[in-house]
């Protein structure tokens, strides 16, 4: 059997204490660099790809005002009197040479 007076008394008030030596305090300080030089590489990166986004939506919203111009001009050209004319010359219309008004008494709303 075991001899009880060799065994290990443990003290009740014992705290463990944690300390950080040398390499400890460097290991943290490289850590806390190196979290912080990925954050910064990953904003950087967001703002490059929201920027080319933006640069991309720029351009397009370029193209869609040029066009919007161009078919307001198309639009302004065909409704013009010139288009008209040729329309109803096309269609076999003839201009009206002489309008009759029918005339009547000013009762007629009346009954």
């Amino acid at each position: 059997m075991r001899d009880r007076t060799k065994r290990r008394k443990f003290n009740r008030n014992y705290r463990p204490q944690f300390k950080f030596g040398r390499f400890g305090i460097i290991g943290m300080i490289l850590l806390l660099i190196l979290v912080g030089g990925l954050l910064y590489l990953s904003q950087s990166n967001k703002m490059a790809v929201r920027g080319y986004d933006i640069a991309k939506l720029e351009n397009e919203k370029q193209l869609l005002l040029e066009e919007k111009e161009r078919l307001e001009v198309e639009s302004s050209r065909l409704q013009s009197i010139q288009e008209i004319e040729k329309g109803l010359k096309s269609s076999g219309m003839v201009p009206v040479k002489k309008i009759n008004y029918i005339t009547a008494p000013a009762t007629i709303a009346l009954k």
